[in-house]
């Protein structure tokens, strides 16, 4: 007989001569008896794996005997864990304090070295002892020329009024570098406005002739004399944007403007203006070069990069 609202699917057979109101009291008794009952553990493939890693690691012996006896697996192994561990703590000191005696009985090496015989027949004994020379004191007109050589390696020509107001008998020193082959690399250079000094270990003589033009603050000046210089070296005209570069810096504007001042005087005469091919504006100095090869060395050929 079917007792109930059940799910579906689900009936029971009760004996007839049973009261079918009695059997339906006693089914859901059952079935709350059923409900209240505690679940079977689920077995947990991972702390399994966790127990048998940590087991491996301290090199347990756990056997397993306390799963049989009811007790907790994970307190077991920390319990053999912790054992092991004050096991091999208790091992650890005698081998340290045997590694600190062994430290303390080896000898220092110089106590060794100190402690061992003279050698019989030994070839050097009857040499002296050598000792590196002392180098000599500088005097201070090679200070000063240390000091005029570390500006040459920084790109700078040093002035002589900078070193008179830094050097209170720097005209006496400097009078005495010629003479001294120590300051042999000490070049003089005589401006427009003043004169300058540099080591020519450190700065080339080209770059000199340029960084005296522009301590010298004369820009018609120093245009005619790279104009010429460049035109008596090269030979080659110089475009007029050279200027802007290192270590002129000059703006398009200072360019143009000392450019039309120097069209005015008859000392810069021999410079001259042309625009190649590529419609470029040089400078040219007619002692050296005709406008024609001028024009010629400054245009760009078809087939060049």
């Amino acid at each position: 007989m079917l007792f109930g609202r059940r799910k579906p699917g689900y009936t029971t057979t009760v004996d007839s001569s049973v009261d079918p109101e009695q059997a339906v009291l006693d089914l859901q008794k059952a079935e709350l008896a059923a409900k209240k009952k505690p679940k079977a553990e689920v077995f947990d493939i991972n702390a399994a794996s966790e127990t048998a890693r940590r087991l491996k690691e301290t090199g347990s012996s756990f056997d397993g005997s306390a799963a049989k006896t009811g007790e907790d697996v994970i307190a077991a192994v920390e319990r053999e864990t912790a054992e092991l561990a004050a096991m091999q703590a208790a091992g650890a000191a005698p081998e340290a304090a045997e590694t600190v005696q062994d430290e303390a009985a080896k000898p220092q090496l110089l106590d060794f070295l100190a402690g061992e015989p003279e050698v019989e027949n030994d070839p050097f004994a009857d040499q002296p002892t050598q000792t590196a020379p002392e180098l000599p004191e500088l005097t201070p007109a090679q200070e000063l020329a240390g000091y005029i050589r570390s500006r040459s390696a920084a790109a700078l020509i040093t002035p002589h009024a900078l070193l008179v107001s830094e050097v209170e008998n720097a005209d006496e020193l400097l009078a005495q570098m010629p003479q001294d082959p120590q300051c042999e690399d000490i070049v003089v250079r005589a401006g427009a406005k003043d004169t300058y000094y540099y080591s020519n270990a450190n700065m080339s003589d080209n770059y000199a002739m340029i960084a005296q033009l522009i301590e010298d603050k004369d820009l018609c000046v120093m245009f005619a004399e790279m104009v010429r210089f460049n035109a008596r070296v090269y030979p080659s005209a110089t475009p007029l944007k050279y200027f802007q570069r290192s270590p002129y810096g000059l703006a398009p504007e200072e360019i143009e403007q000392t450019w039309k001042t120097m069209q005015g005087r008859p000392e810069f005469a021999d410079i001259e203006e042309l625009t190649n091919n590529q419609n470029e504006r040089f400078l040219f100095s007619t002692q050296h070069l005709t406008r024609r090869y001028a024009k010629a060395i400054s245009d760009v050929d078809d087939f060049c990069d």
